[in-house]
């Protein structure tokens, strides 16, 4: 590790599912200078994958923390836990399972250089099953560029860049188990940022990919899912800033479950009886 204190940290995790570590070495192959920015993996369990310690290992400005977490995985711990362990005044926190430009790090810097409170989101670009090709999806940006859709415009788990000033004014990630598991921890913080009055924007040109991979996104049939939703909608709505796991509890103690509110249909009279009706027919 360099002795320069990098000015950029890139801050990603794992709770033991990760299939892949190409992340990894697209941004071990980055533009600016290797000693300007770090890279941090953070495991939410005590042991990782031979390959990934191997990948870690050869990198001269890469850190691998262990929290050593007995529970079930969460997220909003280990980007707690990176970004504490960061030493860059810009934090890039990104989904372990992405793909970026061998530039991705030197357009962040350019955005966040001369406007210090920006919150910087980056669209997530998938790559359908039916084009997964295992020998160039998880190493081709070309073929990623070619075959991936923007499938879901708002995914704030895929990547943020901020100050970690920034990210330090609101608390971090929120820590309530109820906030384990995939995606709501960060659409939480997109709130609260907001709410501080942070200017929240995507990247209006960059992509970054996501390579196709069995699993399926969060369906609101599972009541974790909807209470989640329902928690953030309240952060939003009470215009809260700071992550409180006691706050957290003390909405939970007003949450109703109602799995089947959907607004019933508007049952109408066929349109014939409705003209009738109207010109008193």
């Amino acid at each position: 590790m360099s002795s320069k204190t990098p000015k950029i940290s890139v801050v990603t995790w794992d709770g033991g599912f990760r299939e892949s570590f190409h992340t990894v070495d697209f941004f071990a192959n980055q533009t600016i200078p290797v000693d300007e920015y770090e890279f941090i993996w953070v495991e939410y369990y005590g042991t990782a994958e031979t390959i990934l310690v191997e990948k870690i290992n050869g990198l001269e400005n890469g850190k691998l923390i262990y929290l050593n977490g007995e529970e079930n995985w969460h997220a909003g711990k280990c980007m707690n836990a990176g970004v504490n362990a960061s030493l860059g005044e810009l934090v890039v926190i990104i989904d372990g399972d992405i793909i970026v430009q061998p530039d991705f790090l030197e357009k962040v810097w350019e955005k966040h250089k001369n406007q210090d409170n920006l919150v910087l989101y980056f669209r997530r670009w998938d790559e359908l099953e039916e084009t997964h090709l295992p020998d160039k999806s998880r190493n081709s940006i070309d073929h990623l560029n070619q075959f991936c859709r923007l499938l879901q415009p708002e995914n704030y788990a895929s990547c943020i860049s901020l100050r970690r000033e920034t990210i330090d004014a609101v608390g971090g990630y929120e820590e309530h188990s109820i906030f384990g598991g995939a995606g709501a921890v960060s659409k939480e913080l997109h709130w609260r940022l907001r709410n501080a009055g942070f200017p929240v924007v995507w990247h209006p040109k960059e992509k970054i990919f996501h390579p196709w991979h069995p699993g399926t996104a969060p369906s609101y049939k599972n009541p974790k899912v909807r209470k989640q939703q329902w928690l953030i909608r309240q952060r939003s709505l009470m215009l809260d800033t700071v992550a409180s796991s006691n706050q957290i509890e003390d909405y939970l103690e007003d949450y109703q479950d109602i799995p089947n509110a959907k607004p019933k249909p508007i049952k109408q009279e066929p349109l014939k009886i409705r003209l009738k009706k109207l010109f008193n027919l």
